[in-house]
């Protein structure tokens, strides 16, 4: 019997080319000097297909984002976390979110954001509900299970979240952003997370 031959990979879809294009036209040169018609050149695909997917360029920006954000949300949305103690899962919730923000391609779009925001105010109304709004909703949706399950006392799940999130990334984000730190090692970031869940969970009553 011949072995079997490994599976191509699907070719990815005019949507997706799209996408790949414009984040590297985006981090080359900036969202303002980007044009959409720059985009279907460097994509390969004419005016109205990409219009037919995008309707502007804040929504295709935020598809960017989107693609980076769907990464944590596996994490939380597999069914698995539910079942672990809280400490566990809310490490591995930050975890994930501490590894996402810290990535060289959402420092580089963050930084893209906060240059040209002033200049293009739906690029940060983009930016935020693709990836900082929607990083909150997995983890107060998680909060709230938690609560209704008697793991944790909390009673109020989005200030939760944004209090955790905040501690979660905060300072090391901050130091990436500003070229402090060039790299932060993995067993940093295991720490850091720790300390951040255990002070969480200290102010809000863990029970698991």
């Amino acid at each position: 019997m011949a072995p079997a031959q490994p599976t191509a990979e699907p070719p990815a879809t005019k949507a997706e080319l799209v996408v790949q294009a414009a984040r590297r036209l985006f981090l080359e040169h900036g969202y303002g000097a980007t044009s959409m018609e720059a985009v279907a050149r460097a994509a390969g695909v004419s005016k109205a297909t990409l219009y037919a997917h995008f309707a502007s360029k804040a929504e295709l920006f935020s598809a960017i984002i989107a693609t980076e954000c769907r990464r944590i949300a596996p994490t939380v949305d597999d069914g698995e976390v539910d079942t672990l103690p809280a400490r566990e899962a809310l490490f591995r919730i930050g975890r994930t979110l501490l590894t996402l923000v810290l990535s060289p391609q959402a420092l580089s779009a963050y930084r893209v954001v906060v240059a040209e925001t002033p200049r293009f105010p739906e690029l940060g109304r983009a930016f935020y509900e693709a990836g900082p709004a929607t990083t909150l909703r997995v983890l107060a949706g998680y909060l709230e299970r938690a609560t209704a399950r008697g793991k944790l006392t909390v009673a109020d799940p989005h200030t939760g979240a944004v209090l955790l999130a905040g501690m979660i990334r905060s300072h090391l984000q901050l130091c990436r952003l500003l070229g402090v730190r060039d790299s932060v090692d993995e067993a940093e970031l295991d720490r850091h997370v720790r300390a951040a869940v255990d002070l969480f969970l200290t102010g809000c009553g863990n029970r698991s």
